[in-house]
C-alpha cells in the first residue's frame, strides 16, 4: 500500500526502523539491494540459457562424430558421407558444421507440445529484408514496442500496447495486415529459418526431445521440406489478438518478445517454432537415444 505521508516504519527485509514514504515498508536502500540481485538473477538466467545451449550442440556433435548406428542413419538421410561435426562460434543460424562446411545443421532443444525461439529482432531490422512489410510496420511497433523509459534501457509499460482488434483497428486493416503477411509468408519463413548470412545459412533442423532433464531421441529434418510444407499454411490473428499464427496448429507465431526483465530488448518481435508438431507433417529421421 502506497502511504502519502511520512511515517516511521521497521523494514521488512534488513529490520532496522526507518522514518519516511515507502512501497510495502521497504527501505529504499533495501529496494535497490532488491532490484541489483533480480538484475543478476536475469544475467545468470540468460547467460545459463546460452551455455546450455552450447552443451547441446556439442552433444548433438559427440553423437553424430561417435555413434555408428546413428551416422549411418544420417548419411542415408543426407545422401552424402561426413568426416565429423564441431560446434560454429558467433550468432549464426547455423549451429554446427561438417569438417569441410557442406553440411549446416540448427540445433533445437524442445519437448513435446512446447515451443522454441526460432528467431527475434527489431522490428526495422526484419523491415530492412523484407520492405514489404513497412506497410504494417506502425501496427507491429504498435503490437511490441513500450516506450522507452529516460534510463534507456527499460520500458514503459504505462503506456499499453495495441492489440490487433477492431478497438484499435479497422476490420479492412486487419485484413490487409494479414494479407501483406501471407504474400511475404516465403520471405517472413526464409527470414526466420535462415538468416540472412549467405555463407552460413543452415540446410537442416536438428531437434533434440527431452522428457524432464532426459535427452529421448534426435530428429533430423531438410529444411527445405520445412519450409515446404509450411508454406502451404496461412497467417492469421490468434483469439488473443497479440500473436499471429500460422496454420491451424500454430507450428508458427510471431509475438512481442516480452520478460528480459523489462528491459528493452522485451520489445522484438520474437518467431516461435513447435519442433513436436512438425513430427508427422515433414519427412524426418529419428534415433531413439539410449
Amino acid at each position: 500500500m502506497l502511504l502519502s505521508k511520512s511515517r516511521q516504519f521497521v523494514c521488512s527485509k534488513c529490520s532496522i526502523q526507518k522514518f519516511g514514504k515507502c512501497l510495502q515498508d521497504v527501505c529504499i536502500k533495501c529496494r535497490i539491494h532488491v532490484k541489483k540481485e533480480e538484475k543478476k538473477n536475469i544475467s545468470f538466467i540468460n547467460s545459463n540459457t546460452a551455455k546450455n545451449g552450447y552443451r547441446e550442440e556439442e552433444l548433438v556433435c559427440n553423437d553424430l562424430n561417435n555413434n555408428n548406428e546413428l551416422k549411418r542413419l544420417v548419411v542415408d538421410f543426407l545422401e552424402k558421407d561426413y568426416q565429423s561435426f564441431s560446434r560454429v562460434n558467433g550468432n549464426n543460424k547455423c549451429d554446427i558444421q561438417s569438417f569441410d562446411s557442406s553440411i549446416k545443421i540448427q540445433v533445437k532443444k524442445y519437448k513435446n507440445g512446447q515451443f522454441q525461439q526460432l528467431d527475434r529482432h527489431w522490428i526495422n531490422n526484419i523491415v530492412q529484408y523484407i520492405p514489404d512489410l513497412i506497410k504494417v510496420s506502425l501496427m507491429l511497433k504498435n503490437l511490441c514496442e513500450y516506450p522507452i523509459l529516460s534510463d534507456g534501457i527499460h520500458i514503459d509499460k504505462t503506456v499499453p500496447v495495441k492489440k490487433l482488434c477492431l478497438s484499435n483497428y479497422s476490420n479492412c486493416m486487419l485484413d490487409n495486415f494479414i494479407d501483406i503477411f501471407n504474400k511475404n509468408k516465403k520471405e517472413i519463413l526464409n527470414y526466420a529459418f535462415l538468416g540472412t548470412s549467405q555463407e552460413m545459412k543452415p540446410n537442416y533442423l536438428c531437434g533434440v526431445e527431452y522428457c524432464d532433464d532426459d535427452r529421448k531421441r534426435i530428429v533430423l529434418f531438410k529444411i527445405k521440406d520445412i519450409l515446404s510444407y509450411l508454406n502451404t499454411l496461412d497467417f492469421k490473428l490468434a483469439k488473443s489478438e497479440t500473436v499471429i499464427i500460422l496454420g491451424d496448429d500454430s507450428i508458427i507465431s510471431l509475438q512481442r518478445k516480452g520478460g528480459d526483465g523489462g528491459k528493452k530488448s522485451s520489445n522484438q518481435l520474437q518467431i516461435k517454432i513447435i519442433v513436436s508438431k512438425l513430427l508427422d507433417k515433414v519427412a524426418n529421421i529419428q534415433y531413439t537415444l539410449v
